[in-house]
């Protein structure tokens, strides 16, 4: 976790803008509900306080969800224990587990529970500290915590630029010889770098298909690619999700089927440059305001951003409801 001094990217926290080029696109107009999740809790007695903290300093960089919005340890309501937060259920889910580790590091408690749940992320906005610690945990405000998501972003531009410089200029080659739904994806895989996948839109070919998107056809030339590389027994190229944290550079904004496709891959990004304001499911004033990356209701997400520079003029104009 980089300190915002140390950050090389130039970084607009207010307006969401990395290096004046990419801006991240995520549903900011339902925050005033949060995203619950469970976690473990433990009642001791306060004379035990310095153990459970302890254990809490040691584990709390190994949990999956940060939890340093919310404040660990507060008064049971007859004042004679403390009910403390250990860590999420999405760091150590099974019971017996959470109690042999206590048992292991000879934590004293009353009872032990699963069933509080608090807000996975701090709220946007500081007047909802107090709402939201009041309904469901005490919380702390150290700002605005978008600002260290776009703080810890791992961003190489000079990457980026490379691939959409190479779905662009095949946009303008594929409008050039005919397709009428010149739409170009790359998935890239961070295992293997070199393992770039590129697909076209074949809607518009003779032996084309009302599904055959870019995006769809790149997920199913990686479900090929799979498929080889487990016969050949390669365990390297192999990941549990089909996708599982490829970047997916693709040059218009994806449709719903497209962008749902992706939560059930498992990309971690997906970067587009040209918005589809009738048709696109990512930004959440393009088509029905979906958002489809950033919904609380999906048990994934993925990044993404939107290419705002306008080095790629190259990419033909579609029809505004044509789905990508």
């Amino acid at each position: 976790m980089v300190k915002k001094i140390h950050n090389p990217l130039k970084i607009d926290y207010k307006n969401c803008i990395i290096e004046d080029k990419l801006l991240q696109v995520k549903n900011f107009e339902n925050n005033d509900i949060p995203d619950l999740i469970p976690v473990w809790t433990l009642q001791i007695n306060p004379r035990d306080s310095k153990k459970i903290i302890e254990l809490i300093r040691s584990l709390q960089d190994k949990d999956p969800i940060s939890l340093q919005h919310l404040k660990r340890i507060q008064k049971t309501k007859d004042n004679k224990f403390l009910c403390v937060v250990i860590f999420s259920k999405e760091y150590m889910e099974d019971k017996d587990q959470v109690i042999t580790l206590l048992q292991k590091n000879d934590i004293k408690y009353n009872s032990i529970s699963d069933n509080v749940l608090v807000p996975r992320f701090a709220p946007m906005i500081k007047e909802l500290v107090h709402q939201w610690g009041k309904k469901y945990w005490p919380l702390t405000w150290n700002g605005n915590p978008n600002d260290q998501i776009l703080n810890d972003y791992v961003i190489n531009m000079d990457s980026i630029k490379n691939m959409l410089q190479k779905i662009a200029n095949l946009s303008e080659r594929e409008y050039t010889n005919g397709n009428k739904f010149p739409i170009v994806t790359a998935f890239v895989d961070p295992i293997n770098n070199n393992v770039k996948i590129v697909t076209t839109d074949k809607r518009s070919c003779k032996d084309g298909f009302a599904l055959d998107h870019s995006i769809m056809l790149a997920i199913k030339k990686v479900s090929t690619l799979q498929k080889m590389f487990k016969e050949n027994k390669d365990p390297i190229n192999m990941t549990s999700y089909l996708c599982l944290n490829y970047d997916v550079y693709t040059t218009h904004e994806p449709c719903s089927m497209c962008a749902m496709a992706l939560v059930h891959s498992r990309v971690k990004r997906c970067i587009f440059i040209k918005p589809m304001s009738m048709t696109g499911a990512l930004r959440s004033d393009s088509g029905d305001g979906y958002s489809l990356h950033d919904t609380k209701v999906l048990n994934s997400k993925y990044e993404v951003f939107q290419w705002l520079g306008d080095e790629y003029a190259n990419i033909p104009e579609l029809d505004p409801n044509v789905c990508c």
